[in-house]
């Protein structure tokens, strides 16, 4: 190879692996690596208005696209603006490299005995230390191969998730002979004995799940987001087709199945339609693919979950599987190995297990809560129901679409309960972390990404965090429609102080001083179309406007400004201010006891009556 720079070797490097766009902020700190990426013909370069949302976009890309998401950024309060979207790639397990600028060797304050010694110097290795597979600065050139291969390989592969290398500005300029670096032999055989080993016992598990998930009368298989991040979707639907063998879905993935498809039994979790917690809750067998079941999923009370079942969680990180319940049977293995080697397993099963009566019985509480309705009968005039506008919503579109998501407020906790996806649908959210702001940066790594139109369904609120992004989506020039749901600011949080704190309204809406601005005017500044839909009249026929837009649209939706998320397992407060967690098949509203116990099969949780009494 020619002599080159490091930073032109380290984008050439990236392109002969598949990389082929960088979401990026140039800066005085990473100013070679900048120029490098711009004359690297393989690869694109979109620049963005903060870091923050680079690495955000970053990440959405390497969700769209299964590839590695890379987002370079700057010393400084550039690497500093990064963290939040590193920290949400490390919670949700999404590969992604950042490369940030750092400030010439000499200048570097190596001891750390200074607060500071270069022009905007940070140390950002120990900062994002805990949230990073590697973080590392390449104090010389000659460890750049090594340290660049090293990340890109821990990024992708067991549990994948963001690495970091900061690049001094003389290492970045550095001209060097490249060499790529090899595999010693001696590391080869070792790996090769260890995959033998790692087989035999891939196989011996899988048989023995397959035996059990055969013999099972309610077995069930919990779809988690490392199902997708392994690229075995596509199998696992053939596995549960051929066996018929219903799912049950996490947020992450709800586009798994269509919500009307015969096997699937919906999104459970302390947000969730009741049928959803009922069938995990009656089952007899329940396979946890990928899903590290966190207390949102399980209502705080792991302890409980599938208590009808014998429980088998597959995941590829020790750790999340230290953390079960010791009832319940845990297999440590890559799902990419997983799903193809119990789809072997159960075709040496023979004949496929029929369940009719579990199939039909899913169906019938399917049927009996999908419409439940938590609002009053709306007339034509005054603004929406949140629910209503899911629903209408769902029906707008036909399938096929590509809709990211913000990750938190009243509005996307809804949207992930009651909304109705169709088939080919793909729908992109970060679930972890759950910081506002995501909405705009995850609708631009995706548009890079799509060759057809993308949806947004974001919040006011959590859409001002990062509203600069308008522009960078009008830049790029990808078709967008962007759903915002008007509620006045914070209606999540008014919800929490008004349950919590006697309606002490600080800071979440226009009456404690959060004011949101017109976003008409912000869309005719940022170059976009604007409609809006303050009411039900006229609704489908707007709704499908929207969706059918052929260019930069902002669709702002007019909600009722307090309404309460349903159904849903609540916190009751005792009257000594002792919080009682409802168990995950008793959801508020509730149900009368009775209901309760029939549809249970005549078991009651001590705590649904307790939380009755209270």
């Amino acid at each position: 190879m020619p002599l080159t720079t490091v930073s032109s070797n380290i984008f050439s490097y990236l392109a002969d692996k598949g990389v082929d766009r960088v979401f990026l902020v140039p800066g005085g700190g990473n100013m070679f690596l900048i120029d490098a990426v711009g004359t690297e013909p393989r690869i694109e370069f979109i620049p963005t208005h903060h870091e923050q949302a680079a690495v955000i976009a970053a990440e959405y890309y390497s969700r769209k696209t299964g590839k590695l998401g890379v987002a370079l950024v700057t010393t400084g309060p550039g690497s500093t603006n990064a963290v939040t979207g590193i920290a949400g790639a490390w919670f949700d397990s999404v590969p992604l490299l950042v490369l940030a600028g750092q400030v010439k060797v000499a200048d570097y304050n190596v001891d750390g005995k200074l607060r500071q010694r270069g022009p905007q110097e940070i140390d950002l290795v120990t900062i994002v230390k805990k949230i990073t597979k590697m973080a590392k600065t390449c104090f010389s050139a000659n460890d750049v191969p090594r340290d660049l291969k090293t990340a890109v390989d821990l990024a992708q592969s067991a549990r994948s998730g963001p690495v970091v290398l900061e690049i001094p500005l003389d290492v970045q300029s550095t001209v060097m002979d490249w060499q790529e670096p090899q595999v010693a032999q001696k590391e080869k055989v070792s790996s090769i004995v260890n995959e033998t080993s790692s087989k035999k016992n891939l196989v011996n598990s899988c048989d023995l799940v397959a035996k059990m998930l055969s013999g099972a009368e309610r077995p069930l298989i919990v779809v988690g987001y490392g199902v997708k991040s392994s690229q075995r979707t596509e199998e696992l639907k053939e596995f549960i087709t051929f066996n018929e063998i219903p799912v049950s879905l996490t947020w992450t993935t709800a586009d798994f199945l269509s919500f009307d498809h015969s096997l699937n039994a919906g999104r459970f979790g302390v947000v969730a339609k009741r049928h959803a917690n009922f069938i995990l809750q009656k089952s007899d067998l329940i396979l946890v693919l990928g899903s590290r079941l966190d207390n949102i999923q399980t209502a705080f009370n792991i302890d409980r979950f599938g208590k009808n079942a014998d429980v088998l969680v597959v995941d590829i990180d020790p750790a999340e599987l230290e953390k079960m319940p010791d009832r319940f049977e845990k297999y440590q293995f890559d799902l990419s190995d997983f799903i193809p080697a119990l789809t072997s397993s159960m075709h040496k099963m023979g004949q496929v297990t029929k369940r009719r009566n579990w199939l039909n019985e899913i169906s019938y509480l399917r049927v009996k809560f999908e419409n439940e309705v938590f609002k009053p009968v709306a007339g034509d005039t005054g603004r929406i129901s949140i629910y209503d506008f899911v629903n209408i919503l769902s029906e707008g579109f036909s399938g096929n679409e590509i809709i990211v998501t913000g990750s938190s407020g009243l509005a996307v906790e809804v949207f992930y309960t009651h909304f109705k996806n169709r088939d080919g649908q793909w729908i992109g959210l970060t679930t972890g972390l759950g910081a506002m702001g995501y909405g705009l940066p995850a609708l631009l790594g995706v548009a890079a990404a799509a060759k057809e139109k993308v949806y947004l369904y974001e919040s006011d609120g959590s859409l001002m965090m990062n509203l600069q992004e308008l522009q960078s989506l009008n830049t790029l020039g990808h078709p967008v429609t962007i759903f915002i749901q008007n509620n006045d600011g914070y209606a999540s949080i008014r919800s929490t102080q008004e349950n919590y704190f006697a309606g002490r309204f600080v800071g979440t809406g226009p009456s404690s001083q959060l004011e949101i601005p017109s976003f008409e005017k912000i869309a005719e500044s940022f170059g976009f179309e604007y409609m809006s839909i303050k009411n039900l009249r006229n609704i489908k026929n707007n709704v499908a406007k929207a969706i059918g837009h052929r260019g930069l649209l902002i669709c702002e939706v007019f909600l009722n400004r307090d309404e309460k998320l349903m159904p849903k397992c609540s916190v009751i407060r005792t009257e000594n201010n002792q919080l009682l967690s409802a168990p995950l098949e008793d959801m508020s509203p509730l149900l009368e006891l009775k209901e309760l116990e029939a549809i249970m099969g005549g078991q009651t949780d001590p705590m649904s009556i307790r939380i009755r009494k209270t």
